[in-house]
Parts: C-alpha cells; sequence; structure tokens
C-alpha cells in the first residue's frame, strides 16, 4: 500500500524558551528532563545552568538516547533507560533527595513518531506497535486483537473523545475473525470504513492517540509522576509539564489547582483538617506557543504548558 503523505519536521524542542524561562529558579540546582527523548530540552536548560549544576535525563526509548552527545552538556549529566514514573527509585540509585526542577514533555518525539517500525504514525506502514519502552511485550496489536468489542470502544472513547468508537470496535471485530490484525494499514482501513471522509483524518489521529495511551498506560503514569514531584522538589522548586492533548492537560490543571489551594482553620477543626497549599501555580493559565513557532513547528500547535512551584509549606 502507498504511503499518506505527511509533512516531515526536524527535531525541534517546544516552548523551549518558555520551559526555560518559568522553570529554572535555581541555577546551581538539580534538574530532571522526564522525556529526554533527543535531548533538545536539555541542551537548551544547560546553557542556563551554572556549571556544578546537575542534569537527569530520563527516557523509556534507548535508540533515542543512545543518539544523544553528552559533551553538548558541561554539567554532570546522568542518563537513565525508564519510564519516569520510576523517578523516585532512579533517585535513590543517585542518591539525589531533592530536586529544583522536572520537566515533562508528554509529546513523542520526531525520531520515534518517523519510524514506521514504531507503529505511531497511521500515515506509514508498518506493524501495530506503539510502544515507548520496545523491551515491553505488551504492543497495541495486543489489544487490537485480544480486546473485547466493549474495551475497544471505551478505549477509544475514554482516550480518543472518538464519536464513533462503536462502529470502528464493531469493524475491528469483524475484520479479525477472518485474520489477526497486524499491521498498520489494516487499523487505517478499519476507521476509515466507519467515518466521514471528511473527518478521516482526525479520527485516525484520535484512534491511534488511544490506543497509544492505552499500550503504554500513559494517563496512569502521568497521575504518578505528578504526585512523586511533590516528594522530590525542593521548596520554590518548580515542575513544567506540556501537554498535547486535552486528557493530558486536564489532568496536570486539576493537579495542580487541587494542591494549590488551602482549607483554613475554622473553629473546633482538627490540625489534622488545616491544609495548606503545596504548590503555587506559576501560570494560571497555559502557556501556548506563538505564531511564529507554530508556523515553523507543527508539532507546538496544539501544545500547553503549565508550570507549578512547591511551596515552603510542604514537608521536607
Amino acid at each position: 500500500m502507498n504511503q499518506v503523505s505527511q509533512p516531515k519536521f526536524r527535531h525541534t524542542p517546544v516552548l523551549v524558551d518558555e520551559v526555560c524561562a518559568l522553570m529554572i529558579n535555581d541555577r546551581s540546582g538539580v534538574y530532571i528532563d522526564g522525556t529526554f527523548g533527543l535531548g533538545g530540552h536539555s541542551k537548551a536548560i544547560s546553557l542556563l545552568l551554572n556549571a556544578d549544576a546537575t542534569l537527569i535525563g530520563i527516557d523509556q526509548d534507548e535508540s533515542a538516547l543512545a543518539q544523544f552527545d553528552s559533551s553538548l552538556i558541561k554539567q554532570t549529566l546522568h542518563l537513565r533507560c525508564t519510564n519516569f514514573e520510576n523517578l523516585d527509585q532512579v533517585l535513590v540509585d543517585l542518591n539525589v533527595t531533592k530536586v529544583h526542577g522536572i520537566l515533562l514533555d508528554l509529546g513523542l518525539n520526531s525520531f520515534s513518531l518517523d519510524d514506521p517500525e514504531r507503529g505511531f504514525a497511521f500515515s506509514l506502514d508498518g506493524p501495530l506497535d506503539m510502544r515507548f519502552d520496545r523491551s515491553n511485550e505488551f504492543t497495541a496489536e495486543t489489544v487490537i486483537n485480544d480486546y473485547s468489542q466493549e474495551q475497544l470502544a471505551d478505549i477509544m472513547y475514554r482516550f480518543g473523545e472518538e464519536r464513533n468508537s462503536r462502529r470502528i470496535a464493531r469493524k475491528i471485530v469483524d475484520m479479525r475473525t477472518k485474520k489477526r490484525l497486524t499491521q498498520i494499514d489494516e487499523l487505517r482501513e478499519a476507521v476509515a470504513g466507519c467515518v466521514d471522509p471528511r473527518f478521516r483524518n482526525k479520527s485516525l489521529a484520535r484512534v491511534f492517540q488511544a490506543f497509544r495511551i492505552e499500550v503504554n498506560r500513559e494517563m496512569d503514569v502521568l497521575e504518578t509522576i505528578l504526585n512523586t514531584s511533590i516528594q522530590v522538589l525542593a521548596p520554590a522548586g518548580r515542575i513544567a509539564v506540556i501537554s498535547y492533548h486535552s486528557l493530558e492537560d486536564r489532568m496536570v490543571k486539576n493537579h495542580f489547582r487541587d494542591l494549590s489551594q488551602d482549607i483554613p482553620r475554622q473553629p473546633g477543626m482538627h490540625d489534622s483538617e488545616v491544609k495548606v497549599p503545596l504548590l503555587k501555580r506559576i501560570s494560571g493559565k497555559p502557556v501556548i506557543a506563538s505564531q511564529e513557532e507554530s508556523e515553523s513547528n507543527p508539532r507546538a500547535r496544539s501544545a500547553k504548558l503549565r508550570v507549578a512551584e512547591r511551596t515552603s509549606h510542604a514537608a521536607d
């Protein structure tokens, strides 16, 4: 099958100036890039840090980490190939107790997106993979062939907000009764047969997003790291999160909002009932890319950056 044309873009970190301006609060601190990828954000952060600072890069994709030239970072740099939900264990291994900044860019890097063998892009032909961690045996092929019709519909609706989820799920189940579905073009065919051609690409994007989220447990992992960050951030340390779809952004927004509210003491209240805010929102509304950046880097168009700072009220 001919590949659907797709615009190519070079690896350019999204909202890099805004991240640096809003996240860096101690130029000699410890900073974590939890989605290191090809190191674009970390290189920019490094330029603004003192030589005695420390950078920790975490990514599940060993092939992406292997592309990075560590000589580009003048500070101490530690690279770890793992999921950022394991941040607490990474810090234990490095004997680090507190950090001053955490960055999470939740988008896919172009290195992985443009590789047809990874199965992330609906416009390419390749296997139904979609794993961030290629050592994991659980793939999109497993989900699409082994989940029930109801489960498939639920995933596409919850994680992709796809209105045609039930129709697409029925089509997938019908197709897989004839043969096991293993290729991107087969999933593309299932979706294409169930939606208006005018909106086909949007539905494909939503469906592929949904299965990718399921394969990599992305929402569970994000919830874990948001909770862990409170434990490892030093007072005045900041967490910056760049999200690309409403599900992620809503989770980050609600988390920052809930932890930035206090419950003042009322007559008769027990000490345990009095809560002080653990976070201060640095960006009330999400920071979005400028028109210039959006035009030069298509990935930036849907990006939303939220930043929060750990307050001194939080227990050390």
